[in-house]
């Protein structure tokens, strides 16, 4: 199995153009401006700005909407520490709202009951390449009067309703790190918007403070130029990070088409698991597969949900399959925000369950279909055989009702979800539950754009 990413000739020859060329950055190369080009074409807007890394491109969407003191917005607890962390960096106030039990993502119905006279904007983060629900976001957001930042990190690729991720919201921020979905060689991100002003605002923030329309006209005079009309800061991107993010942007689709691929290898191989729970993307939106999601359902394992998830992944990773739990599932457990009191007074119970019970496994380009479907053979041996390990403990039942019963385990709305997905018939619904999730326990999940996997009995 070869590591992701996977840099081949054409791309390496291409950098090596770049530094002999000596005309390696934004000003002096051209490689840059094509970059934003092309990216902004294939998401359809009308403009994009390339910057160092995915981590500053979020502070610079918080600047452009003007965010600071006194401000609130509402993040998702489940992502990466940037998604949250970019709000108070600006000044202002992270709220963090729960997420979908399904998709693991912020949804109209998790953002409303946050929203107060201070919420400027929310950020929506397409956890693992799964879009959020940005039809009822977008209409919140328009109601409500607030901006939408799309958080689209992980989801290069992935389609909403045949939109790509990232021409919905108010302006979008794409990281090109390390090991996403496009890489362009370490580091590297973009934001990208249809307004005019903002647009501006971004160009200038990122280099100095220079106003664009003055440093683009004819200056036939020699002197000095004054170009800075405010104060900005260097988050420039540079043309050996344009030039191999141009040449993977054409093989986004084909990259998109192997990593669904290696998805429903995994998906064909662990659904039928009675102990997990594998969700469905709606087959009206594209997923961008940066992880392949399972989850272990409460009550099946006689310890702890954290620690049972935790000890299939060491039993997993151990026979050589790579297996995580995935993205943090609880940015405000974090002291940066316990300290500062941003974090809720109560853990939010359907993030802490996700975060509790997911394994995450691979789906990268770089494993053909042979690897993927030895690496989830693996697994699916290695879960089964836990699974009947625990059928030999006797007392497993006595245990998990009675830790149910003491208040270890969350008794949520998600757990009900998750507890009885794939399962046909009626369910007992969760006391204080919407009558909604009766729909969705029987396999169906019309708010974040999804379905629940049926089970079948395990081979």
């Amino acid at each position: 199995m070869k590591r992701w990413p996977i840099y081949d000739e054409e791309q390496i020859d291409e950098v090596v153009a770049v530094l002999r060329s000596s005309r390696v950055n934004a000003w002096t190369g051209e490689h840059v401006g094509r970059f934003e080009e092309a990216y902004a074409k294939y998401l359809g807007r009308r403009h994009a700005v390339a910057l160092a890394n995915g981590t500053v491109a979020l502070d610079l969407a918080m600047r452009v909407l003007g965010i600071g003191a006194g401000d609130e917005v509402i993040v998702t607890p489940r992502s990466f520490v940037a998604s949250a962390a970019c709000v108070p960096f600006a000044g202002a106030t992270p709220v963090f709202a729960d997420v979908d039990p399904i998709s693991g993502n912020l949804s109209a119905e998790t953002i409303a009951p946050k929203i107060t006279s201070r919420t400027k904007a929310v950020i929506v983060v397409h956890v693992a390449g799964w879009p959020c629900d940005m039809g009822p976001i977008m209409e919140l957001a328009q109601r409500t009067g607030i901006k939408v930042v799309e958080d689209c990190a992980q989801a290069h690729g992935a389609e909403y309703y045949g939109r790509p991720v990232g021409s919905l919201g108010d302006i979008a921020a794409f990281s090109f790190c390390q090991d996403k979905i496009i890489t362009t060689g370490g580091e590297g991100g973009l934001v990208a918007m249809d307004d005019d002003a903002m647009w501006a605002k971004a160009w200038s923030i990122k280099d100095h403070g220079k106003c664009y329309d003055t440093v683009k006209r004819p200056n036939p005079a020699p002197g000095f130029r004054w170009v800075h009309e405010s104060v900005g800061t260097n988050w420039r991107m540079m043309s050996i990070q344009a030039v191999l993010g141009l040449r993977q942007l054409e093989r986004l689709h084909e990259w998109r088409a192997q990593r669904t691929r290696n998805a429903e290898i995994w998906r064909r191989t662990l659904v039928d698991i009675p102990m997990l729970f594998t969700p469905q993307l709606d087959p009206a939106h594209t997923h961008g597969w940066y992880r392949f999601y399972t989850y272990i359902r409460p009550g099946t394992f006689p310890v702890g949900l954290g620690m049972a998830r935790d000890a299939l992944i060491a039993k997993i990773s151990n026979a050589g399959v790579p297996c995580f739990s995935g993205s943090c599932s609880e940015i405000y457990l974090e002291r940066a925000f316990t300290d500062a009191g941003f974090a809720p007074a109560e853990r939010l119970p359907t993030a802490r369950l996700l975060g509790e019970t997911s394994l995450a496994f691979l789906t990268d380009p770089s494993w053909s279909e042979e690897e993927t479907a030895d690496a989830a053979a693996v697994a699916r041996g290695i879960i089964l055989g836990s699974a009947r390990e625990l059928q030999r403990r006797p007392s497993s039942r006595v245990r998990i009702r009675a830790r149910q019963i003491a208040g270890r385990e969350p008794k949520t709305d998600a757990a009900t979800i998750i507890l009885n997905a794939g399962k046909i018939g009626p369910q007992p619904q969760a006391r204080g539950a919407p009558a909604s999730t009766l729909a969705q326990a029987n396999g169906h999940h019309r708010g974040s754009g999804g379905r629940l996997s049926r089970a079948e009995p395990a081979k």
